[in-house]
């Protein structure tokens, strides 16, 4: 059996330090069972005992373990031979000789077992690491390699649109600036796809700023009336994921909504969950949509429909949200439209150690006073037809907010 951990790891000299001490108890021990007739059964074991101990601490090799093993047994056994030869104990007692071999063996096994399963997980974790690096400088050279050329054909296209030409012709150029939108709503959503399957740092995150930041990006890019309630303080996650995600929901309410229609998110926490909601006063959810994406299990992709898009979107945040050991949920508000609701614990995960987190912020729970004056500071600007204004903190979360919900 070979164990996946370094020559340099396995045998290191520590753990032959370690060897050659449990050598020379051993010896000690032999000693005694010799110089002390009839009180051989303490010694005998202690020495076995003390390898069983030590083997797992000193990583020896096996060749190592073997030597010391056969070592201890020749000489043990021949001081329990010559004691039963002599009559001062039972021949029954030689068969401690093989079974405590026996013992030994399985002992060395199950430690060459435990080796290899902590090097492949070495392995693995390293390999994550490394993918984890590539993905990251596939998103930088693909954004690069995309939005470069699409910038510089939209400018050509606008430019041309500003000097006069036949109906025809502008009709043309219009459907090219189209498609050249087209193609760059694509770029965006594979941008935030490859997003999602990274970021998988964990820190703590301020959702509320995350979420006034997200507001006003996307206000500038779309006519609707933005509403703002947050009042999710920090939590332990990943920013880029929870940016990703916002964006591939409020990308999603965008294509159900017109100009008028108003999008709300709000941020919550209470049971050790932070809750996101995204609603929309849009042409909303069936109840087969509502049904398919509050499937725990994801079996059942949601029913598409004249404005669906790949159907990856909220498939790719459901993942995100149960790596966390969340969930996504669908409702169809009271109001109509549709609302999607990400819920993920507040504490790190268990395979998080407290030193891969910095303490957690004094401020993790604002209080509604220090709330309002944040988003205040931060959406003094009103741009004209694209407002944001923040919902009033004091007015309770609606009771549909904790029954479920999403958009395909």
């Amino acid at each position: 059996m070979s164990a996946t951990t370094s020559p340099a790891a396995e045998g290191s000299g520590g753990g032959l330090a370690l060897f050659w001490a449990w050598l020379a108890f051993a010896a000690a021990c032999t000693a005694v069972m010799w110089v002390r007739p009839g009180e051989e059964t303490v010694a005998y074991h202690l020495a076995w005992a003390s390898f069983a101990l030590l083997y797992g601490i000193g990583n020896w090799r096996l060749r190592v373990a073997v030597v010391g093993v056969a070592l201890c047994t020749v000489a043990t056994g021949a001081v329990l031979v010559v004691r039963a030869a002599s009559g001062v104990l039972p021949w029954q007692e030689t068969t401690e000789i093989p079974l405590m071999s026996l013992l030994i063996f399985l002992v060395v096994w199950h430690v060459r077992l435990r080796q290899v399963a902590l090097g492949t997980v070495i392995t693995m974790a390293e390999r994550e690491r490394q993918l984890a690096n590539d993905r990251d400088r596939l998103t930088r050279l693909t954004s690069h390699e995309l939005r470069t050329p699409l910038t510089i054909a939209r400018g050509y296209v606008e430019l041309l649109l500003r000097r006069p030409h036949e109906p025809e012709e502008r009709r043309d150029l219009a459907v090219v600036e189209d498609e050249l939108d087209r193609l760059g709503r694509v770029t965006d959503r594979l941008m935030r796809a490859i997003r999602l399957q990274g970021g998988t740092d964990i820190e703590w995150v301020d959702l509320d700023a995350l979420l006034t930041q997200t507001v006003e990006r996307w206000m500038q890019v779309a006519e609707r009336d933005w509403v703002l309630d947050a009042r999710g303080g920090s939590y332990a996650g990943s920013a880029e994921r929870m940016r990703a995600t916002l964006d591939t929901l409020i990308e999603n309410a965008l294509r159900y909504t017109t100009v008028g229609d108003s999008i709300r998110l709000t941020a919550s926490r209470g049971a050790g969950l932070v809750e996101v909601t995204v609603a929309d006063s849009g042409s909303g959810l069936s109840a087969d949509q509502v049904a398919a994406i509050n499937d725990m299990a994801g079996a059942s992709a949601p029913p598409r429909d004249e404005l669906s898009q790949t159907g990856l979107g909220l498939a790719l945040v459901r993942g995100l949200a149960q790596a966390r050991g969340g969930r996504l949920l669908a409702a169809i508000p009271p109001g109509g439209g549709a609302l999607l609701i990400v819920q993920i614990p507040v504490d790190p995960p268990a395979t998080t150690t407290p030193a891969d987190l910095p303490a957690a912020p004094d401020d993790a729970v604002r209080n509604d006073r220090d709330a309002e004056a944040v988003l205040d500071r931060r959406l003094r600007f009103e741009p004209a037809r694209r407002r944001i204004r923040a919902a009033s903190l004091g007015r309770p979360v609606p009771d549909v907010l904790h029954a479920g919900a999403d958009d395909s």
